[in-house]
């Protein structure tokens, strides 16, 4: 297929590639995870700061909480500093659901449309 096993170029000008000295990368593990977090209460802040400062993503469930409520929108205001300290990301992917990511890791919101 890529010609012959000389390492000259073959017909097509196509080479041999020996993939017998191919080392795979090694990737560092991590600890950080994805959290899925169901928010109850204010008192959680604490918690999910922890979490963002560790290096976690976390995507946020705020559906006990009313569109308007303060507390909501404090929380919104305290994560989104705490994304801004790690270098991350934060946003508000819906009415109910938040996203909050470590450094070096952006969001990208978008919308899907299908075109008929």
């Amino acid at each position: 297929m890529f010609g012959g096993r000389s390492g000259a170029p073959g017909a097509a000008g196509r080479a041999f590639v020996d993939l017998d000295g191919y080392v795979e990368p090694v990737y560092a593990q991590s600890d950080a995870r994805v959290k899925v977090v169901e928010v109850a209460s204010h008192r959680d802040l604490r918690a999910l700061t922890d979490m963002a400062y560790r290096g976690n993503v976390l995507v946020l469930d705020f559906s006990r909480f009313a569109d308007g409520d303060a507390a909501k929108k404090d929380m919104s205001r305290r994560l989104r500093e705490a994304a801004k300290d790690v270098g991350g990301a934060f946003t508000e992917a819906s009415d109910r659901l938040m996203v909050l990511s470590p450094g070096g890791l952006g969001i990208d919101k978008c919308k899907i449309t299908y075109r008929e």
